[in-house]
């Protein structure tokens, strides 16, 4: 279990070797915290009316001092899981294929539960792609949870993300820790 390096308690106004040591490992920590940036470019087929976890492909960053990353392009797509405790700032968007019928949503998800208010929902357009913002949001997590964006659509039939158009109109999720 990796833990937030601390700083540790001076006495005597210096500093040992060993206690040097932790200061610059929590300097280096809070210089480049835990972050990821994930993409999605290869569309997905999301049931109606059923909220999905939406499966990422590309990491434009996914980083933490341990080196591990919180993500996998290789086996739980969907999936962030903290690799340390803390406070996460987290925001995505899920862009769809033109469809006309029914409301897009787009929520956070902790360990299998959606988040209270981070549901964002608007209507369907027939004549361009539609995007659903997550809200931005601030969630603590422990080692190992796992968070999730998932979209939810209501067009009467599955509905397709809408991934790698060239302008990058995809799915994207970024998750940063923030704080203790």
């Amino acid at each position: 279990m990796a833990q937030v390096p601390v700083l540790p308690a001076v006495t005597g106004g210096v500093y040992t070797t060993s206690q040097l040591s932790a200061v610059v490992q929590a300097v280096a920590f809070l210089q480049a915290p835990p972050t990821a940036q994930l993409r999605q470019q290869v569309a997905q087929s999301v049931p109606n009316t059923t909220f999905t976890s939406i499966t990422f492909d590309v990491e434009d960053v996914d980083k933490d001092p341990t080196g591990a990353g919180g993500h996998s392009t290789s086996s739980n797509t969907s999936r962030y899981t903290a690799v340390y405790s803390g406070w996460y700032e987290v925001t995505g968007a899920i862009a769809w294929t033109a469809n006309a019928t029914g409301r897009r949503a787009s929520a956070w998800v902790v360990n299998g539960g959606i988040l209270n208010g981070s549901q964002q929902a608007g209507p369907a357009t027939a004549a361009s792609d539609a995007e659903v913002v997550t809200r931005t949001m601030l969630i603590f997590l422990n080692v190992s949870d796992v968070v999730e964006l998932q979209g939810y659509q209501e067009s009467g039939g599955a509905l397709n993300t809408l991934a790698g158009a060239p302008a990058q109109t995809n799915a994207t999720a970024s998750i940063r820790w923030v704080s203790t």
